[in-house]
């Protein structure tokens, strides 16, 4: 794992890359293929001047697109790869097999007597486990704007580490950590959230959490990734997003409950009692079910 040695002065912009880096290779030791990471490595080596590592990085990213077969992802990269191609085995063999799978998914849509395969179901492809690389991106975003300070952003990475591997059963977001923390200027991020990501700030006790809305997404699913549907109009659904700067999650989101959804954001303490107001609706259909 990369250091980088502590001498006692203020810390720098690049002393917070030096943070992030030791904060998603921790990742890696448990999770070598999580694409987020690799891809954040890639990009803050290349960030300090260290080429070689950013390359690494990238090539390690490209094997597991390439792996999982994502030729959206694969053809995204291969702009991120050229550079390399001149003085790089493995990346002109990379570069290739990314040719070759567009090919062939060419070759395949072309060719009228070929029963191609039947789309998969909606959902199929969302991932329903908590992803710390997200967190870690939601408070970079931050120090970037100013909302956190450096010393701030440093004291957040450790916090979000430490409660990923304390627990599996909450949730686990960077808007719980501001709270746990008593943060003062919890207020003024959220507001700049909402504002930055077009997700509007609303009080759950405002509402009364619906059965129908409620069941559009698995429960696994909200507590992991810090989602809760609260609400429908019409065929439109109203959803809790406690990190809105994911755009994965949103797109997740809809596919699972295969609706429009707009997204909106709340205290992580208001978030947690309607994920426990939702345990007991589903716990009374059960019963319910029972009878």
């Amino acid at each position: 794992m990369a250091e980088k040695q502590d001498t006692g002065k203020e810390r720098t912009p690049e002393d917070e890359v030096w943070s992030a880096i030791s904060a998603f290779e921790q990742i890696l030791e448990a999770l070598p293929e999580d694409r987020s990471s690799l891809e954040a490595l890639s990009h803050a080596y290349a960030q300090i001047g260290d080429h070689a590592r950013a390359k690494d990085y990238l090539v390690r990213l490209t094997r597991v697109v390439l792996k999982e077969g994502d030729a959206r992802a694969s053809k995204d990269l291969l702009e991120k790869l050229r550079p390399y191609v001149d003085d790089d085995a493995e990346v002109r063999e990379l570069v290739e097999s990314i040719g070759r799978s567009e090919q062939s998914a060419e070759e395949a849509a072309e060719s009228p007597g070929k029963e191609l395969p039947a789309p998969a179901p909606a959902g199929d492809s969302v991932r329903t486990s908590f992803r710390m690389a997200d967190e870690l991106a939601f408070a970079w975003n931050l120090l970037e704007a100013g909302q956190l300070t450096q010393d701030e952003y440093a004291q957040v990475v450790q916090d979000l580490s430490e409660m990923a591997l304390s627990s599996n059963e909450t949730t686990v977001s960077l808007l719980h950590v501001l709270q746990a923390r008593g943060f003062k200027n919890l207020e003024q991020i959220i507001g700049y959230v909402a504002t930055e990501c077009g997700t509007p700030v609303v009080s759950l006790a405002n509402f009364e959490v619906q059965h129908q809305a409620c069941t559009l997404v698995p429960f696994d699913f909200m507590v992991s990734r810090g989602v809760l549907p609260f609400e429908l109009v019409a065929d439109h659904a109203l959803v809790i997003v406690l990190n809105p700067y994911d755009r994965q999650l949103r797109t997740d989101v809809e596919s699972l409950a295969e609706r429009p959804c707009h997204f909106f954001v709340t205290l992580a303490s208001e978030f947690d009692q309607g994920v426990e107001r939702v345990r007991a609706l589903l716990n009374e259909g059960e019963g319910g079910d029972e009878a």
